[in-house]
């Protein structure tokens, strides 16, 4: 019998790709927390960054493994689960392994933080189970990512991207439409396709830029970007811009053997396929939506709305 007044933690936020997964907290919050386009931890409850003891996430496993038997793949979070460190990391996937038969263990993936870890260590991840990352590349634009404090930098990204494939880790690169405003987002696509076209990632998940206030049902502080629209620094993107910025992205993408998604309920256009077989097919898609009559497209911009 399991005592539901001792129900495992789950991470707060997990990819849209892991709904049947078993979610593992490791961290709680997000150490970096200085983004400008998120906050989102801590308008969720959850503003300090804190690591889990190895027993409290083993004891949270064999209550998971109660409920879900048959779970045959694992998702790692919070945020930035590897600022655990190495060997917490490779204790637990250990434990998952020799606890359940599993086909897939991943985990959300800071770039600095892999970067950090190196190339042996990564191997190391590899070696004892670990198989997917998703790692915010949100932009390729150097100046958006400062502007946006994010903490990484393209070189990150193609130092690190070799090392994963070399390790046999799957690479799930997520990109924000609308994070260069109205006024960069052409820099801002067009220097995110050149890093996605040299690092050939597995996965692409395309989100839209929430700006979120106080308002919501989690009650949470506003977005901090909010502060720099008020001030003027930043204008954000409209409807049909973040629509403009997938058509281009997809004129500008050279990666075979990525498999693109816009898989996320706040994208105004859902596509999703093998760049190298659909996508032209897509291309054609964004185009017939930008095709239809403005009212149209209006409507549908309004139905959608800005959601989590």
């Amino acid at each position: 019998m399991i005592d539901h007044q001792n129900l495992p933690e789950i991470p707060l936020i997990r990819p849209p790709s892991e709904w049947r997964s078993m979610l593992v907290r490791i961290t709680r919050g997000c150490k970096w927390n200085r983004c400008c386009f998120c906050g989102i931890y801590p308008h969720l409850g959850e503003p300090v960054f804190s690591i889990r003891t190895v027993q409290e996430i083993k004891n949270d496993i064999d209550l998971l493994l109660h409920l879900r038997p048959r779970a045959d793949t694992v998702f790692l979070g919070d945020a930035d689960p590897l600022q655990a460190g190495i060997e917490t990391i490779v204790t637990i996937l250990d434990y998952l392994k020799k606890s359940s038969p599993l086909k897939r263990i991943t985990t959300y993936a800071r770039a600095s933080t892999l970067k950090k870890f190196g190339r042996e260590n990564i191997l190391t991840l590899a070696e004892n189970g670990l198989s997917r990352v998703h790692i915010g590349l949100e932009s390729g634009d150097p100046e958006t990512l400062r502007y946006h404090r994010k903490g990484q930098s393209a070189k990150m990204i193609t130092d690190i991207a070799p090392w994963l494939k070399e390790a046999g880790i799957e690479t799930s690169f997520y990109v924000l439409l609308g994070l260069g405003g109205k006024t960069n987002w052409q820099r801002h696509i067009i220097e995110t396709a050149k890093i996605i076209n040299q690092t050939q990632p597995e996965f692409i998940r395309l989100r839209r830029l929430w700006i979120y206030g106080e308002n919501t049902p989690f009650g949470g502080p506003e977005s901090p970007l909010i502060k720099k629209i008020r001030a003027g620094h930043f204008i954000p993107q409209t409807p049909e811009g973040t629509v403009l910025e997938l058509k281009l992205l997809l004129e500008q993408l050279n990666s075979p053997a990525t498999f693109l998604a816009c898989d996320h309920e706040n994208n105004y256009v859902h596509v999703s396929g093998s760049l190298a077989d659909d996508q032209k097919e897509m291309l054609d898609e964004v185009n017939a939506f930008l095709a239809r009559p403005e009212a149209e497209r209006n409507a549908h911009y309004e139905k959608v709305g800005s959601k989590i």
